[in-house]
């Protein structure tokens, strides 16, 4: 009789905790819909420029080639992943089939809101991957619940950026590689993985470290686990469309970065590898490069003979603050950020110590997550170091919605970490502050400063 109450009281938890998911879902649907029908374009990153390659793919079924315009935006379409151009060229062909009298800020908002679609696929797969190192259902909610409320995740979600699909390509990816390391259909979900994050590279070439990261991880357990894993049996048809789909993939990613590699002996080809002087002295990266680069790249050693801070230090005192800045408050074209960001930052490092003194022991999805998400973050952490000593420490391309395709999983460890607590008022205490802080910093600390900061964003 206990064990039928006990299973009827967990179905009703599992009932409940999915209606409050779904409620989440909604909220931050109507929050992005809102920011994507009245935000005056120019504000989210990058967003002109998005929108502009948009449009210019829209003009053929295939790749467009360079022009002045494209140009002047500092990015290249030749030789560079494409995909997120062409699935929104694609969306601006079918809206004007429907609607041929459709305006530029008609377009732009649909692209918003498809862009809006990706990222509540992201929130989707964060719930997925939480289900995976959490066990209690409402704890469940918590890392989707903290994403939610990630203010630049928000205002990035809400705009025209490629970010938000590779973020739901990474996501997607995180969670069939946690199933697949856990042995959980080890071949479907392989396939899966790999044909998320290799639609990933293929929209935006900063998930090539991750997707390596995560075919190492993949790797050393095959080879750990190939006794139970191998002969991999029959393939049926769901398996083989999965494999053809993968090769295609594949192939597109060594058209572009392979032949890149061979040609131009780099993964992305610089700017007078592929077009004219006339043309790259349009690329205002050039241009920046010239005007604030220093006469040669510093080694570590002259930079810290110089002042500036050695690797550690950085981190501490210039990567990591920066990160939580560009992160909890918002960094585009315009940017805002929270005089109590510095809270983030506690809250964090409180996180880590708990995990400390209550991880005893961990299951390997959350070996996993760990790894996969320290390597990543590390890797951001020497490409932004290495061009700081090109730019002498300006902070050139230092901005938070680059930790955002491992963002899942970070918020995933906090949650286990927080459940993992068998002090209850130290459990209690963290998990309130921890929902209200992430509650009033993101769509509330928006809606309470409109007046006073957002509303000259407005226009529309």
């Amino acid at each position: 009789m206990s064990s039928s109450t006990d299973a009827i009281r967990e179905t009703k938890v599992r009932d409940y905790s999915k209606i409050v998911f779904v409620v989440m879902l909604l909220f931050f649907f109507a929050y992005g819909v809102f920011i994507a029908r009245t935000l005056d374009g120019g504000i989210i990153p990058d967003e002109q420029a998005h929108f502009l390659f948009a449009k210019h793919y829209s003009n053929t079924l295939g790749i467009p080639l360079d022009t002045t315009e494209t140009i002047t935006t500092g990015w290249n379409i030749a030789h560079n992943p494409f995909l997120f151009y062409w699935i929104s060229g694609r969306v601006i062909n079918f809206v004007q089939l429907v609607y041929p009298k459709v305006n530029d800020w008609q377009l732009l908002v649909i692209l918003r809101l498809v862009n809006l679609v990706f990222s509540l696929g992201s929130i989707l797969f964060c719930y997925r991957i939480s289900k995976e190192v959490i066990k209690n259902k409402w704890y469940q909610l918590l890392p989707s619940f903290l994403l939610i409320n990630t203010l630049m995740f928000v205002f990035v979600a809400s705009g025209v950026n490629y970010d938000n699909l590779a973020v739901l390509c990474s996501m997607g990816g995180l969670y069939f590689l946690l199933q697949a390391l856990i042995g959980n259909e080890f071949y479907t979900n392989s396939l899966a993985w790999m044909m998320c994050i290799s639609f990933g590279t293929l929209v935006k070439f900063t998930i090539l470290p991750l997707a390596l990261i995560m075919f190492i991880v993949w790797l050393i357990y095959t080879l750990k686990n190939r006794k139970s894993i191998f002969p991999l049996p029959m393939a049926g048809w769901k398996r083989l469309l999965m494999m053809v789909g993968l090769i295609l993939l594949i192939g597109g990613n060594l058209a572009i970065y392979g032949y890149n590699l061979v040609t131009f002996k780099w993964i992305l080809p610089n700017c007078n590898n592929i077009l004219s002087d006339a043309q790259c002295e349009l690329n205002p990266y050039l241009k920046r490069y010239r005007e604030q680069a220093l006469d040669h790249k510093l080694s570590v050693a002259e930079s810290i003979d110089l002042g500036y801070p050695d690797p550690v230090e950085y981190v501490a005192y210039v990567w990591g603050p920066l990160m939580f800045d560009r992160t909890y408050g918002i960094a585009g074209h315009k940017v805002y950020y929270p005089a109590y960001i510095t809270c983030f930052q506690l809250l964090f490092a409180w996180g880590v110590l708990l995990a400390v003194r209550y991880w005893k022991r961990p299951t390997s999805n959350i070996i996993n997550a760990t790894v996969i998400s320290i390597a990543y973050a590390l890797v951001l952490i020497v490409f932004n170091y290495n061009n700081e000593l090109i730019y002498g420490f300006k902070n050139y391309g230092l901005t938070g919605r680059y930790l955002f395709p491992v963002i899942g999983l970070v918020y995933g460890l906090y949650g286990y970490t927080i459940e993992q607590i068998r002090n209850k008022p130290i459990q209690i205490i963290t998990l309130l502050v921890t929902l209200a802080l992430f509650l009033v910093g993101g769509p509330i600390e928006f809606l309470w400063h409109y007046n006073t900061v957002f509303s000259t964003w407005f226009i529309h």
